[in-house]
């Protein structure tokens, strides 16, 4: 059997956030409805997932760890292990740095959402996290909203935060640590943090902001409160995998604050074009639980660029 070609994390990221955002804008693979993922909890609130997709060329799985205790001793809270096969014949094409995969995909994920239904004056990026996931954002939001000026960052200690900032390479933006509520006061918001309990102090948020919220994935997180879900107009990733795995909004909905049926619109209705915020003032959030669809399109697009 031939040698597959292995991707790693700097061939994947050499790929740019430019590429996957059109990659991801153009698919039409999004519409199609996922494959439920396959979730292992383990010690602790840690986590294995499996997530297979399948495209009209290609099927793929991505294998991810997701340890909570990880950071503490100098680790990586999320390991990830990608396999692309040919879909006619089964034969494995490529394998991928899954984690790398994630960290790309997902940002250029929100910056299509963020692309849409942010306002055209938006100066200022409030991002909750200090991981790759904010790293990633941070990048992403840049390439589709050039006019940000200040960038304020809301880390789970100070410590975390100014290491976090000193690692950046931003040179035309001014970024500070900040306080939650400075930081939800942004006029795009991200949060990209695995809280199980809301970090985002709703009070702060301005109307006509757009928030991405991309951290939780399971029923036992959450990053942002009820009210936001109801004050806000709300759009997902998709409708199946956010019923069963966005904890914010099933939250609100167990809180008989919200229901499912007040979601706007997903992913793919963004993408066409069938819908959009309401007005200028309108809060518009949206939710992403990340889908293995993502993935398989991103690993398609960066297997037939380089061979």
């Amino acid at each position: 059997m031939r040698e597959i070609p292995h991707y790693s994390a700097s061939d994947i990221f050499s790929i740019g956030m430019e590429k996957t955002i059109s990659a991801l804008k153009t698919s039409v693979a999004i519409s199609s409805q996922p494959i439920p993922r396959e979730h292992i909890p383990l010690d602790q609130g840690e986590d294995f997932l499996l997530m297979p997709a399948i495209s009209s060329t290609g099927i793929g799985i991505k294998l991810v760890t997701v340890m909570t205790q990880n950071p503490t001793i100098g680790l990586p809270l999320v390991h990830g292990f990608y396999l692309y096969c040919d879909k006619k014949t089964g034969v494995p094409k490529a394998t991928f740095d899954g984690s790398a995969l994630t960290t790309l995909r997902t940002p250029a994920a929100s910056a299509v959402a963020t692309e849409i239904l942010s306002t055209e004056n938006v100066q200022s990026l409030g991002i909750f996290g200090t991981g790759v996931q904010a790293r990633g954002h941070i990048e992403a939001m840049l390439t589709v909203c050039p006019n940000i000026e200040q960038i304020v960052i809301s880390g789970r200690t100070q410590e975390s935060t100014e290491t976090f900032i000193k690692s950046l390479k931003i040179k035309n933006q001014k970024i500070n640590a900040g306080s939650p509520e400075d930081t939800a006061a942004c006029d795009l918001i991200c949060s990209c943090t695995s809280a199980q309990k809301p970090v985002i102090p709703t009070n702060s948020v301005k109307p006509g902001s757009h928030l991405n919220l991309i951290g939780s994935f399971s029923d036992k997180q959450k990053e942002a409160d009820s009210k936001l879900i109801q004050n806000a107009e709300i759009f997902v990733d998709h409708r199946t995998a956010a019923r069963e795995e966005a904890g914010e909004l099933i939250a609100a909905e167990l809180e008989e604050n919200w229901s499912f049926e007040n979601i706007v619109g997903d992913f793919s209705q963004l993408i066409q074009g069938e819908v959009n915020r309401s007005s200028l003032d309108a809060i518009t959030l949206f939710k992403s639980v990340g889908l293995a669809t993502w993935d398989l399109i991103v690993a398609e697009m960066i297997y037939n660029e380089t061979n």
